[in-house]
Order: structure tokens, then sequence, then C-alpha cells
């Protein structure tokens, strides 16, 4: 069961990359970004599951805040750059 959620979640990540790769513009990317970070966040929830370790979970919290963090800046950048003429 856990081995089958550990290929959906490659598999999500190998189409999210394709779609960084190919995106037509910045938000494109940024929201890929995104979604590869909560992919991540899940693979680290996975590993903690599997280890059966709570130590992990501090990894999950770290990588959630800079998650939000990241995209955070990376939107405010796009937005920027969008109102110089």
């Amino acid at each position: 069961m856990i081995s089958a959620l550990f290929i959906f979640l490659i598999f999500a990540a190998g189409c999210a990359a394709i779609r960084f790769l190919r995106g037509p513009s910045q938000a494109d990317r940024i929201i890929v970004f995104d979604l590869l970070t909560a992919i991540l966040i899940a693979g680290a929830v996975l590993i903690a599951i599997v280890l059966d370790d709570i130590h992990v979970m501090s990894l999950v919290i770290v990588l959630s805040i800079l998650s939000f963090v990241g995209t955070s800046v990376l939107a405010f950048y796009l937005e920027k750059n969008r109102r110089k003429p």
C-alpha cells in the first residue's frame, strides 16, 4: 500500500516537472513549484509513517514553512515585475 503511494508521488512529481519545464509563463512555474513542495512534504510524511519515527515530522514542519515563504516570495516577485511598464 505504501509503495503504491510512493509510486503515485513519483509519477505526480514527474508530471509536475514536465509542466515546470514546458510552462509558458512564470505563474505556471510558481504554481508547479508549490505543487512540487507539497509532493515533497507528502513524501516526508510517508517516510515518517514507514519508519514510525516522530522526529521526521519536524522536517515536515520546516518544509511547510519554507514552501509557504518560497511561494509567497516568488508570487511577490512576479507581481512586482508585472506592474513595471
